[in-house]
Order: C-alpha cells, then sequence, then structure tokens
C-alpha cells in the first residue's frame, strides 16, 4: 500500500490595512511604467528650455491613459529643476468662460490689468506674451494646459500663437488632449506639429506593466485567472488602478502558491463606477450604439449594429 500525501499550497492572507500605501502609490505608477520614451521627449523639452530655447511637447491618449498625472510629474520634475510652473486644465463647464484654462498661467488672483478687457482674444494675447517673456526673463518657465479638448475657442487661438511668437525665449509648453477627433485641439495639434512640436502618445500598458502593479500591490504577480481579469482593461491606467483597488477594497484576493489568486469572479465595484462615469459623458446615441454592441458581440458590422 502507498501512501499518497496532498500538499496544499501556503495561502497568504493579506491585510487590508497593509495594502492602502501600495494602492495610493499605483495611483503614479503608470507614469513610470513604459513611458520612458515619453519621458526622455520632455525632458528633452525641459533642458533646451534651461539652455533658452522654446519647446512644445503634444501629448495625446484615450481617457484614463495618465495624461494628467504624466504632466503633473513633469510639472513637479520642472519645479524642482528651478523653472516657474503655470499649469491649467480645461473642462466642460470652464469651456463657457474665455481663456479660463490660461488663468493659471497669470496667477493667483489675477492681476487687475488683466481684467480690463477679458474677452478681447488679441488683447490677451499681447499681455500673455508680455507677461510671460517677463517671467522667463528671470527663470525658465513650463506652461502645462491639460484636457485641451474642453478647451474655448479663444484659449485655442492664443495657444495657436504664443508658442511660436516665443520660441527664442526660455518658455516651454506642455498641452494635451484627448476626446474625438475633428476638435480644435486637434487641429491645434496639427498645425503646431507642422511647426516643429513633438507629439507623444501614451499608449496601452503591456502586459509586463501590469505585473508589476498586480505585484506592487499584493506582493506577488498574478496568476493567470487575474492576469486575464487585467486584460480586460485593455492597458488602461485608471482601469487597471480601480481594478487592483477595487479587488484590494473588497478582499478579493489572496496570495496562493507564488501568485496574487482572485477569490471572487465578480467585478469590483470601482470598475462599474468608473464604467458608470465614462458612460454618463456620452451622448445617448453613443451609449445605445455600446449597448447594442454589447449584445451582439465582440465582433459585428457596422450596418448590423
Amino acid at each position: 500500500m502507498t501512501l499518497e500525501t496532498t500538499v496544499w499550497p501556503r495561502m497568504t492572507l493579506l491585510d487590508r490595512t497593509q495594502l492602502q500605501p501600495r494602492l495610493a502609490r499605483i495611483q503614479a505608477r503608470p507614469v513610470m511604467l513604459a513611458r520612458e520614451a515619453q519621458q526622455r521627449v520632455t525632458a528633452d523639452l525641459l533642458r533646451r528650455a534651461r539652455q533658452g530655447a522654446g519647446g512644445v511637447v503634444l501629448v495625446t491618449g484615450e481617457p484614463g491613459a495618465g495624461k494628467s498625472l504624466f504632466l503633473r510629474h513633469t510639472a513637479a520634475e520642472a519645479a524642482r529643476d528651478g523653472f516657474r510652473v503655470a499649469a491649467g486644465t480645461a473642462d466642460p463647464l470652464g469651456a463657457a468662460v474665455p481663456f479660463y484654462a490660461l488663468r493659471p498661467v497669470l496667477g493667483h488672483p489675477l492681476p487687475s490689468h488683466f481684467c480690463a478687457q477679458p474677452d478681447d482674444t488679441s488683447w490677451w494675447i499681447a499681455r500673455l506674451r508680455v507677461h510671460l517673456g517677463q517671467l522667463a526673463s528671470a527663470a525658465p518657465v513650463l506652461v502645462c494646459v491639460d484636457d485641451l479638448h474642453w478647451a474655448c475657442p479663444a484659449t485655442i487661438a492664443v495657444l495657436r500663437v504664443l508658442p511660436g511668437e516665443l520660441s527664442g525665449q526660455p518658455v516651454a509648453w506642455l498641452l494635451s488632449r484627448s476626446g474625438p477627433a475633428g476638435g480644435g485641439a486637434e487641429r491645434l495639434f496639427g498645425l503646431l506639429q507642422d511647426e516643429g512640436a513633438v507629439q507623444v502618445s501614451l499608449a496601452q500598458l503591456d502586459r509586463d506593466a501590469v505585473t508589476v502593479m498586480v505585484t506592487d500591490v499584493f506582493g506577488a504577480p498574478p496568476d493567470q485567472a487575474f492576469a486575464d481579469l487585467a486584460a480586460g482593461a485593455s492597458g488602461n491606467p485608471l482601469l487597471l488602478a480601480e481594478l487592483i483597488g477595487g479587488l484590494a477594497d473588497e478582499g478579493a484576493v489572496q496570495v496562493c502558491g507564488g501568485h496574487a489568486v482572485l477569490t471572487s469572479a465578480q467585478l469590483p465595484d470601482r470598475v462599474r463606477e468608473a464604467t458608470r462615469r465614462r458612460l454618463d459623458s456620452l451622448t445617448d446615441q453613443a451609449r445605445h450604439l455600446l449597448v447594442t454592441a454589447a449584445v451582439v458581440g465582440p465582433e459585428f458590422r457596422l450596418e448590423d449594429a
């Protein structure tokens, strides 16, 4: 008679309180993962500004790709390096306010002489040119403007003119957009590229980068089932962070046999909420198309949808 012994893999229970610092860390982690080439481009932008030459870097990527984190990371590096940093962000409500996204360039509160003719685009261009020139005379300047797909036409007009007019001064421009094709921001980016701006795209994170994110939080790489679930985020850093954070919040992962293993097949509430927020920004027709596509499957003819 042969006595057989079954050896069960050791399972490690994860303490949620210990996971919180790791979860906070992955919010900025996508900036460093698989972004080395893009960071070299912004490093070169700052280097040229320190040497007295202006330049423009354009950042594109789908919503959640990490554009805002990338801009904040670059702005923090520039500030540590002695730059004067002016960072603004466009948004849907601010689109109704002329030059809303550019107001941080002027400081808070706005200097009184900037309020004389707030709706005159040519007046703003002239004043901003003088103001940025004065700042650049003391230290190199980095102007960051995020989410330009929401920007008003007046802001687009300013950004169309000033980077070229200030190219001989130490003023660097870091501009980002996403959103549908055909808007004013896309046309602006095309024109700036024609004049020498460098465009970088924040692409999807690859499987290795996803493994690093999971390992950072849970202390072990994902098993096959966990990796397959993470692949459903299509390398989107925001969705991946929500997935990993949601699984941790709900205690749905344990470490077993040297791998992070799912203990629940249910999608975390945080992912559902993030998806709901994304859908809420779409038109009724776009949402209807997505519902139809979910019913007919991953492959279909547009005519059928």
